[in-house]
């Protein structure tokens, strides 16, 4: 992932609609990255870092495109 300053805030909100719309999102231990996706969303190299860890190839590119589009 390489998520820009200008597009933290977007990426924020569809980060926080995917947790609120599927408890299980992103797929591995989705309590612990929701947790910790709130200590790391203050900046985009922090959230490039959780994106990295948390979300799998296909999460990154929705991400991705829905950030962009």
């Amino acid at each position: 992932m390489h998520l820009t300053d200008s597009e933290l805030d977007a990426a924020c909100r569809y980060i926080r609609t995917q947790m609120d719309l599927h408890s299980w999102w992103p797929k591995e231990a989705p309590g612990e990255a929701k947790r910790e996706f709130e200590l790391m969303s203050g900046t985009a190299m922090s959230l490039n870092v959780w994106c990295n860890r948390w979300l799998d190839e296909g999460q990154c590119k929705k991400l991705e495109k829905a950030v962009r589009d």
